[in-house]
């Protein structure tokens, strides 16, 4: 076996069911001559001596291995992010759209990629600040998206939308998605926006439920920095991959910018994101249709 990966995170969804399938990965793991790593709490539901705090996990592995749907591979990979480790995703979940290996046949596919034989890819993630009377007083980070929305009151709400400190609009709507190509096909698509494929450059401005019918999704580069002044509110938050969440007030400022550490995502050497979607979105698509001409 040759191979540039010695140290493998592996973490699952929480739960009891997660116990039996994480034993199995470390076992198929182990058997290939490979160290796994394990969060502490993970470690005692399995029955091991030891694990590590994530911190010391980011620094250590060399690649990550997540069992669960996409909202596991969101929390886990958002918090290990700075580190810049490759992450593989076991769908144990619903849709799967970054977990893209069936958990019922994973054990050839993963060892295809723990012997080099992988794609591999980098999506942009997103970083919020929020700004109240001109001081940050929250920060944090997203791969799908960032969300300002309305709260239980059921107000509108209004804010002033700047690309690079130029005006771009003033809306009124139940709230306002910043989605990058990976959430494209998340929250964002239930609103109206595009489906962009993951390696297009920008980021996705997208209205819920607009008060002016003609404020529509805009792509933007994403290199821009976007500032967003809320104006009128009742009660709303602001949300990062609807995990972590800000109360926001009349007045406050939400700063959106380019994470400087993409994600990275590996994939078996046949994934393609077209057949991801005709999957994930039930596309009928007959390609013998295109085969006969």
């Amino acid at each position: 076996m040759t191979t540039h990966f010695k140290k493998i995170a592996v973490f699952g969804k929480r739960g009891n069911t997660a116990i039996e399938p994480l034993n199995r990965i470390r076992e198929l793991i182990e058997s290939i001559g490979l160290e796994v790593l394990f969060e502490r709490s993970t470690a005692k539901a399995l029955g091991l001596p030891g694990g590590f705090d994530l911190a010391e996990i980011g620094e250590r592995a060399d690649m990550a291995v997540i069992f669960g749907g996409d909202g596991t591979m969101l929390g886990i990979s958002r918090r290990l992010a700075r580190f810049n480790i490759p992450f593989v995703g076991i769908n144990a979940g619903h849709l799967g759209f970054i977990t893209d290996i069936p958990a019922n046949d994973y054990e050839k596919e993963l060892v295809e990629i723990l012997n080099g034989n992988y794609s591999i890819d980098s999506r942009l993630m997103l970083q919020a600040e929020l700004l109240r009377e001109g001081k940050s007083i929250y920060q944090n980070i997203a791969l799908n998206d960032i969300v300002i929305s309305r709260g239980i009151s059921g107000s509108m709400l209004e804010f002033t939308i700047q690309i690079d400190s130029q005006p771009m609009s003033v809306q009124r709507s139940d709230g306002l998605i910043i989605a990058t190509p990976t959430g494209s096909t998340a929250y964002a698509l239930s609103c109206g926006g595009p489906i962009i494929h993951p390696t297009v450059s920008g980021m996705l401005i997208v209205p819920v439920a607009p008060h002016t019918l003609t404020n529509r999704p805009i792509l933007v580069p994403e290199t821009s920095i976007i500032d967003i002044q809320i104006s009128d509110i009742g009660d709303g938050a602001l949300y990062y991959d609807m995990q972590d969440q800000m109360q926001v007030q009349q007045d406050d400022i939400v700063r959106i910018s380019r994470y400087p550490h993409p994600m990275h995502f590996m994939h078996p050497k046949n994934h393609n994101f077209y057949d991801t979607l005709r999957q994930k979105l039930h596309w009928n698509f007959m390609l013998t249709s295109l085969d006969s001409h």
